[in-house]
């Protein structure tokens, strides 16, 4: 009777981790679709909330071009501006008048910034979930400094990206919210540079 019930255990076991590794196949038409998504993401402006696990929380705008193009303006302006000129990513702090760079590469902004992205061959697909009409997809990259994991949130029907979850390698926890995405027809050429 024993034996029937361990069988049972490991057959029910069985069964529910067999979703997991569908989910995660490389065949999965949801990952393509992520895929398909990003790689359409293009000339687009979003007011977003960023929160992080010490309890920050900011407000701003982020202007977006590919490949390569990024600029997050917070609203408390004397604090931090970040800036991606298609091959640095510049973090400038303006209460300190500091510069630092990385190359766009090894930023978490890399996967919204590569021309083409390629899920299965750029990243380690971690998790895929879905819950509550949205889809989660929890990525890692060697090559990312002090990045653990990046988690992109989507809302399903259409695929709409809604933010995103980074874990640094101080298990900070930094969750950046998009409230509205509009496409852009072109960017002014200074939207990209430090200094406007």
């Amino acid at each position: 009777m024993k034996l029937i019930k361990l069988y049972i255990f490991f057959l029910l076991i069985s069964f529910f981790t067999l979703p997991n590794k569908n989910l995660l196949s490389l065949d999965n038409p949801e990952i393509k679709e992520i895929e398909n998504y990003l790689n359409k993401l293009n000339n687009i402006t979003s007011n977003f909330i960023q929160t992080n696990s010490n309890g920050l929380k900011a407000e701003g705008k982020i202007f977006l071009s590919k490949p390569g193009k990024l600029r997050i303006e917070y609203k408390k302006k004397d604090t931090l501006l970040i800036v991606a000129d298609g091959k640095w990513l510049h973090y400038f702090d303006m209460e300190l008048n500091e510069i630092q760079s990385v190359t766009i590469e090894k930023s978490p902004a890399w996967i919204l910034l590569k021309k083409k992205v390629n899920l299965k061959k750029d990243f380690k697909i971690e998790t895929l979930n879905k819950k509550n009409n949205k889809t989660f997809i929890t990525l890692s990259d060697k090559d990312s400094e002090n990045i653990k994991t990046i988690k992109l949130i989507f809302l399903n029907k259409p695929l709409t990206l809604k933010g995103w979850m980074i874990i640094d390698s101080n298990e900070i926890q930094t969750t950046v919210s998009l409230l509205k995405i509009k496409k852009i027809n072109k960017f002014n050429s200074k939207t990209f540079q430090l200094i406007k």
